[in-house]
């Protein structure tokens, strides 16, 4: 037997099933997709964190959502160079989970493409915005370029 519980099919309107309570109202739906992209080529030579020019603003619908953040980009760094990348929200506290990625190679510049994947719980109906964020350990990092465009998606998921 098919089970729904959006209100349609044959537990509409039930509350339990088998002593379970059932949520019947919105709790685990994808309310909203923000996604920006970024085609411009970014480089630093910092140690510390700055912003990759990517980034996202969403405004949730309601104060309990969560957020599922995805971050999609091209990355390019030089021999033996680590290269750091991270979500962090508009006041550059990172996101758990999204952070701390690192590359080093033996010879030639070391290139790819990279996801990282995080989750906010921000408690607010208030706009909120992600960035991503990037540093070395030494020589040049880049992201992006016109051919290979960052994204990042805020997707709005209720609690």
């Amino acid at each position: 037997m098919a089970v729904t519980i959006d209100g349609a099919g044959p537990l509409a309107g039930a509350t339990t099933l088998n002593g379970l309570t059932i949520p019947t109202t919105g709790f685990g739906k994808v309310l909203q997709v923000v996604r920006a992209t970024y085609a411009t080529s970014t480089t630093t030579t910092s140690t510390v964190y700055v912003d990759s020019g990517l980034s996202v603003t969403i405004t949730p619908q309601r104060d309990d959502s969560n957020i599922l953040l995805i971050y999609c980009f091209y990355f390019q760094t030089g021999s033996n160079l680590p290269l750091y990348f991270q979500i962090t929200d508009s006041g550059n506290t990172a996101i758990s989970g999204a952070e701390g990625a690192a590359y080093r190679t033996n010879g030639g510049y070391f290139q790819g493409a990279e996801n990282l994947i995080g989750y906010d719980s921000p408690a607010t109906l208030a706009a909120t915005t992600y960035k991503g964020r990037f540093k070395v350990g030494g020589g040049t990092g880049y992201l992006n370029d016109a051919a290979n465009t960052g994204q990042l998606y805020a997707i709005e998921v209720a609690a």
